[in-house]
């Protein structure tokens, strides 16, 4: 009795020496950045973010938003948020109405991310964007990327269909079961609200082709294929669209303050372990992002911008005799299937080539 007294007592006590510990240990850093609706894009980037890069150093926190242009105001006046994403042409249009005067400024970015597309689901009887004339289509909610985006690029097609604001995915239903003509969503491809919707059903993308006017403020995004929605698009057919950039915002913080240093931890943090993000279960659409691209009328947050000038300098003066050669390189992908790789994955690839050479070149000394 007295020896399990005894072991009892130690136990506690190893026990109450390591809860000390871990009190003592500081918190981790967090950030809050606001995604999107739960089974979109927004959110599923904003959740990948947290599998890669959340340590006992850092947190990264998602919070479910309703779409860019609430994203814009929270990350403005929303304590604790400190990133969003948020479709480019959202500020164009802060910028136009006035919507937050004096305040703009305060939003810089990290990096753009990939190109939202805008995928147009409709019935069978609708062909073209000119068939949804006078018709019920859903844009999804007021103040969502979408139902701006929608607004605009109709305005520009001249069509004027008669706009329901309800979430995606009760469009889709409605869709379904022949209440609207179309149910209209902009997001990275493939998304999961298209992907999912049976054999069957009949629905189809309609195309979004790009004029002079969509031209100003919108990209040519490619073409929604049956590659992304089996169900949606016929084998060997390619749907036209148009899309946006999306950008990783921030609020840009004084230097002095402490949450400007927190974010200077994430860009750290997320610039080095990036490539991480280019392999499953994450979203495809990090493939298609090239951290030092850059975002028109945007402001890039100055840390990020340092760090990928540093980034730069340092491959341009790395760049010696010892160093792997890179046309040999580009014809090992060729023979290896590289032709089918992004141009983020081609240089994450090359990065991790050179580390491992330098590694082997260091272990040979």
């Amino acid at each position: 009795m007295r020896r399990r007294s005894f072991l009892s007592a130690a136990s506690a006590t190893a026990l109450l020496a390591t809860t000390r510990a871990a009190d003592a240990a500081p918190p981790p850093v967090t950030i809050g950045i606001m995604g999107g609706e739960i089974d979109g894009t927004f959110m599923r980037v904003a959740t990948d973010l947290t599998s890669v890069l959340n340590s006992d150093k850092l947190r990264v926190i998602p919070v479910v938003g309703k779409g860019s242009l609430q994203n814009m105001g929270d990350l403005l006046r929303l304590p604790g948020i400190d990133l969003a994403l948020i479709a480019a042409d959202v500020l164009d249009y802060a910028r136009h109405t006035n919507l937050y005067p004096g305040e703009l400024e305060k939003i810089a970015y990290i990096c753009k991310l990939y190109d939202n597309d805008l995928h147009v689901c409709a019935r069978p009887e609708i062909t073209s964007l000119a068939d949804l004339n006078g018709k019920p289509v859903n844009i999804d909610v007021e103040g969502a990327g979408t139902n701006l985006t929608a607004r605009a690029v109709f305005q520009a097609c001249g069509v004027s269909p008669i706009f329901r604001t309800e979430e995606p995915t009760i469009g889709q239903s409605r869709l379904q079961k022949g209440e609207i003509a179309a149910n209209v969503y902009c997001a990275g491809r493939p998304v999961r609200l298209f992907v999912n919707t049976p054999a069957g059903t009949n629905l189809h993308f309609i195309p979004v082709p790009m004029n002079a006017t969509l031209a100003q403020t919108y990209l040519p995004s490619g073409q929604l294929t049956a590659a992304d929605y089996p169900n949606l698009v016929p084998a060997g057919q390619e749907i036209e669209t148009v899309g946006v950039g999306v950008t990783l915002a921030c609020f840009n913080w004084p230097m002095s303050a402490q949450r400007y240093r927190n974010l200077v931890l994430f860009v750290d943090t997320f610039f080095e372990k990036f490539p991480e993000l280019l392999t499953p279960p994450h979203h495809p659409a990090w493939r298609h992002v090239n951290l030092a691209a850059a975002q028109p009328g945007w402001t890039r947050f100055k840390p990020a911008a340092d760090w990928l000038a540093r980034r730069q300098a340092e491959a341009s003066a790395n760049v010696t005799d010892r160093d792997p050669d890179r046309a040999a390189f580009n014809a090992f992908l060729a023979k290896n299937g590289g032709a089918r790789m992004t141009p983020a994955e081609r240089e994450a690839t090359w990065q991790y080539f050179r580390q491992f050479a330098r590694t082997q070149q260091s272990a040979a000394r």
